[in-house]
């Protein structure tokens, strides 16, 4: 049956309880829901074929990343405003929601009625919504001259991430087509920018900051 209405929206979120509850609000406030999906396969899916103004997109899947998924969608639909929602808090995530420059942000922690109310509308109207946590984490970051972002590269960065999954200089240099010598090289940049010395100390940096999630540890054993 063809669905008629307001706006149309792609709910991807894999928490049935959080879905449900995103779905059931969106109606509520006449928003049509086109999908409601539980994986990053079958919301990717559904987005290409419904073409909805609005999608809700979680961050941490069962089969990938929203985040990096957002960055595909904003290339290839560029009408489509997305609303990330997530549990994380951390300063990397929070430094990408505004550097790929994502309509919104929920941060589940303090998902209200309202707060969402007021998220889907400023977006649909041409605005930005962030929770509070987004512009605290990258004003934090602003402050801190020892920043990661501030003293690595994007490059380092990427590197660090998978230091932070615990993968050789083998296997991280196999992922980037490099010699296993220049990713030792890095590695010694990386301590010596951060002043961290040991590799377990880099690892649970890069967890702490969020470079490293839990969900990607998960994925990766």
């Amino acid at each position: 049956m063809e669905l008629t209405g307001g706006p149309r929206v792609v709910i991807v979120e894999d928490q049935r309880l959080v879905a449900e509850f995103l779905s059931l609000h969106c109606r509520s406030i006449g928003i049509v829901v086109v999908a409601n999906c539980g994986t990053l396969a079958e919301g990717m899916a559904a987005i290409r074929e419904h073409v909805p103004i609005l999608a809700l997109l979680d961050f941490s899947l069962p089969d990938g990343n929203g985040l990096e998924a957002a960055k595909v969608l904003l290339d290839e639909l560029p009408a489509l405003r997305i609303i990330g929602i997530s549990s994380h808090r951390d300063a990397w995530t929070m430094l990408q929601v505004q550097r790929m420059g994502l309509h919104g942000f929920i941060d589940k922690h303090e998902q209200r009625p309202e707060t969402l109310t007021h998220a889907i509308h400023s977006v649909l109207a041409g605005r930005v919504s962030y929770a509070s946590i987004v512009v605290e984490a990258t004003a934090a970051l602003r402050r801190d001259p020892k920043a990661f972002n501030r003293v690595l590269s994007d490059y380092e960065m990427r590197i660090l991430s998978l230091i932070g999954q615990s993968k050789s200089d083998d296997e991280i240099a196999a992922l980037l087509g490099i010699s296993p010598s220049t990713v030792q090289s890095r590695r010694r940049d990386i301590m010596r920018k951060l002043d961290i010395h040991t590799t377990p100390k880099l690892i649970h940096y890069a967890i702490v900051h969020g470079l490293t999630r839990p969900d990607q540890l998960d994925r990766v054993r």
